[in-house]
This record gives structure tokens, sequence and C-alpha cells, in this order.
């Protein structure tokens, strides 16, 4: 018994094989540049949300900072700015030169009846507007926080100054 081998001449082929792996190659390199251009959006989504958290907190801190001193005499405190115009201090501690700027603006809203004080008692209230600012100028980015606070005391009815 012989055996018969057949051998495929190159005439036969026609390039089925090629075509079929150069339409695999090119799905594959646009799966390959979709995923890097999500991971690269990834990235940036992530970056600007840790810059506004870094601005977010900044700025409540400044308002905090300023609400938590107690001496009257301080020139910070919201008692220092009865009567005055809006003050304005940058925060040294919460900013980073160059790339970090944080400020707090006070304001005096003038009085107030507190709630649950008696009407012409010497008891009442001044009304003050905290706001914090923090802002990235490198990455375009900041935040505002306004806290609205009633300092209760004695105070002279009809006299708001």
């Amino acid at each position: 018994m012989m055996l018969i081998y057949r051998i495929n001449k190159p005439d036969n082929q026609q390039g089925a094989a090629l075509m079929v792996s150069m339409v695999l190659i090119f799905m594959l390199t646009i799966l390959g540049i979709s995923a890097m251009r999500d991971s690269t959006l990834e990235g940036q989504l992530a970056s600007n949300s840790v810059q506004k958290e870094v601005t977010f907190q900044s700025a409540e801190s400044a308002t905090d900072v300023i609400l938590a001193i107690e001496d009257p005499i301080n020139d910070q405190a919201v008692e220092a700015v009865i009567c005055k115009e809006k003050m304005e201090f940058t925060m040294n501690d919460l900013s980073v030169p160059g790339a970090q700027e944080t400020t707090v603006n006070i304001e005096y809203g003038g009085q107030s009846l507190p709630t649950g004080w008696s009407l012409g008692g010497p008891i009442g209230g001044r009304r003050f507007v905290v706001s914090g600012e923090s802002s990235l100028p490198g990455a375009s980015t900041g935040t505002r926080i306004s806290q609205g606070v009633v300092a209760i005391g004695a105070v002279e009815q009809g006299v708001d100054c």
C-alpha cells in the first residue's frame, strides 16, 4: 500500500487568513485606543475631584478658624467688624504661595432680634456673614463658602453701632 501526500501549492491559497488577522489586529487597535482614552479621562476626573475637595476643605477651614476666635480684641474676630465695611484677611496657614490662595471675608449685617428673647430688652443679636474662599489658580478651580452667624449679647436697642 502506498501513501499519497497532497501538498498545497501556493497557487491554491487566496489570503483569507491574512485578511482575518488584519481585521482582528484593527479591532484590537481600536479597543486599545478606546481604553487609553477612557483611562486618561478617568485620571482627569479624579484629579479635578481632588482639587475641588482641597479648595472646599480650605475654604471651610478658613470660616471655621474665624468663627472659633473668642477674643473680641483680636482683629480677625467677628466682633471687630461691627459698624465697619467688609474686612478681608488672607489665611496664610491655609495658603501655599503660588499654588493655593485662601481668604476670608467678614461682613456686618446689623442688629437682629434673636429667637427666644423678649422684645425691648438689653439682649439682642448682631448678624455677620463669614465667607471663606480658596482657589488653585494653576488648576482654574475654586470654592466659596458663606456662613451666617448671629452673635447674641448686650446691645443698645435702636442703635446699630
